[in-house]
């Protein structure tokens, strides 16, 4: 019993001397992951959505109810999403849409909102520039949205009144445009409440900054393995038949690797948990709205990443498959580089660093076969019992193979 204690204490030291060498590179790969994958989730977010549009609005007189539907309209997502209204006088939203201060002019006439309620219906004026971005493009599509439906709603209450006057009504023709016109807007402007809300993305996750991420932390844990050939290493009869002759089969000294490599991988991820959490913290900071979106995004990934239930079953399977391998090539220096080989194949294949929407469908149904895909699916979804299966059919594997070669 204490030959074995002895040897796992002199694997453990091999162990933290191992990642201690390797601490550095570890750190700057992580950095430059965790910054690459903010900057890319920005550049995306900046090149998929426009900014949104300065508009000038002019009521004249004072249009307090007009104004009042301005703002109104302007505290909606969909609207704030396109555009931002700013109330001028009509000399100052003609000479901005001229100069470029204002993308677009709304010019509306005395008592407008008074008058469309009453059926006078007074004409705007909308200005809009002939060379137009792709903001204002989407301003315009929503003014034409905006004006069809509101002239179906008003079609709708011109309708009824020529009912009124040609039949009669036990209420007075203004009551009933009145009831009318709030049903018709508390419908439309609600309108969100009739559908239910579900998200759709081409890829296979929510957010693309947490996909990068977690990707990221598997090619780091897959690099680390690489360099587990330490413990493969081969030793002379003599150390074999002393370690066989002290009760180190070929079974002990499995578990004993698969601890210290199951030991390794869990500081690795822990501490690339804790820069990914440096990063969303210092981006949460920052007043440019995309940064924060990546900081929620960073968080969500860190949340993955310190999970036991999604991380740990998934590390005990790399583990199993490590040292499969390892078993499989007899202690070979070139295992490591055969070992990375394989891994980036999968990786890649897998849709683990090109998302499998991109990759050939001959490729996807190969890679959603490998093990790389299946654990960065269970990072995320949790699928412990898969994992435990799996890494210890690779583990039992290994250790055949082991009493094989011995």
């Amino acid at each position: 019993m204490n030959y074995s204690l002895q040897y796992i204490r002199i694997e453990f030291k091999r162990a933290i001397h191992a990642l201690l060498s390797g601490m550095v590179t570890l750190i700057i790969i992580t950095a430059i992951t965790v910054g690459s994958a903010a900057a890319l989730y920005t550049l995306l977010q900046s090149l998929g959505v426009s900014e949104p549009v300065k508009v000038a609005v002019s009521v004249p007189g004072d249009g307090s109810m007009s104004k009042m539907a301005i703002r109104f309209l302007e505290g909606m997502d969909s609207i704030s999403a396109v555009c931002e209204f700013e109330l001028t006088d009509e000399d100052g939203a003609r000479r901005g849409v001229v100069d470029g201060t204002y993308a677009s002019a709304i010019i509306l006439p005395e008592n407008f909102y008074e008058g469309v309620n009453t059926g006078i219906n007074p004409p705007a004026l909308i200005l809009l520039p002939e060379d137009m971005s792709d903001g204002v493009k989407s301003f315009s599509g929503l003014l034409e949205t905006s004006v069809s439906l509101v002239d179906t709603v008003e079609g709708g209450i011109y309708a009824v009144t020529d009912a009124y006057y040609t039949y009669g009504m036990n209420v007075s023709r203004q009551d009933m445009e009145n009831y009318l016109t709030g049903i018709a807007f508390d419908t439309l402007l609600g309108r969100t409440k009739l559908f239910s809300e579900d998200f759709e993305t081409s890829l296979d996750v929510d957010d693309l900054i947490s996909y990068y991420t977690v990707g990221a932390c598997l090619l780091i844990v897959m690099v680390t393995c690489t360099g587990f050939g330490y413990l493969y290493s081969r030793r002379t009869r003599t150390v074999e038949f002393s370690l066989r002759r002290n009760g180190l089969g070929p079974v002990k000294t499995g578990l004993i690797r698969f601890v210290m490599m199951m030991f390794q991988l869990v500081v690795i991820t822990g501490l690339f948990a804790a820069m990914v959490r440096i990063a969303s913290y210092y981006l949460e900071k920052n007043d440019n709205e995309m940064l924060k979106l990546a900081s929620s995004s960073l968080s969500d990934a860190c949340s993955i990443l310190i999970s036991p239930v999604n991380v740990l079953p998934v590390l005990f399977c790399i583990c199993g498959f490590v040292h499969l391998v390892y078993s499989l090539m007899k202690g070979r220096e070139d295992t490591g580089l055969i070992l990375l080989i394989m891994f980036m194949i999968m990786l890649i294949v897998g849709g683990c660093i090109v998302p499998s929407v991109f990759l050939p469908e001959k490729a996807v149904a190969v890679g959603e076969h490998l093990p790389a895909y299946i654990w960065r699916e269970d990072m995320f979804s949790g699928g412990m019992l898969r994992e435990l299966v799996m890494g210890t059919l690779f583990f039992a594997g290994g250790e055949v193979l082991s009493w094989v070669h011995t």
